[in-house]
């Protein structure tokens, strides 16, 4: 355990002081990314990944989302829900807009204005 501990620690640059530090005591942002770490680590099939890089600094944001395309390259389904659009155009195969329980496909040439419209409820 301690060293599957010290690998989530380097490898998702988890800002602790060390593998004994109770997970509760960290930062919001480290604790996000040991979450993340932990999901990685069984090898996912499909990932649900809701607002994974909330309150995380640009460094770990952009760790984020090379493990997010990572696992996506690899062949996992990866299902990414945000509010950040910015986001959702960086690491996206297909985006779904969903407004008020309803479903929309968004066409690959719909612009971020048409977009952020869906977004807002203007179908």
């Amino acid at each position: 355990m301690r060293r599957f501990a010290l690998e989530l620690l380097r490898r998702y640059d988890v800002r602790s002081s060390g593998p004994e530090q109770e997970a509760r005591k960290l930062s919001g942002g480290n604790l996000q990314k040991v979450v993340i770490g932990r999901e990685f680590s069984g090898e996912p099939r499909v990932l649900v990944a809701a607002s994974p890089t909330r309150g995380l600094d640009v460094a770990a944001i952009e760790n984020v989302h090379k493990h997010l395309a990572d696992a996506a390259s690899r062949g996992v389904a990866v299902l990414l829900i945000s509010e950040d659009l910015d986001e959702i155009l960086a690491l996206h195969d297909r985006i779904v807009v969903m407004y008020e329980g309803r479903l929309v496909e968004v066409g690959e040439h719909e612009t971020i204005e048409e977009i952020g419209l869906l977004m807002a409820g203007a179908a």
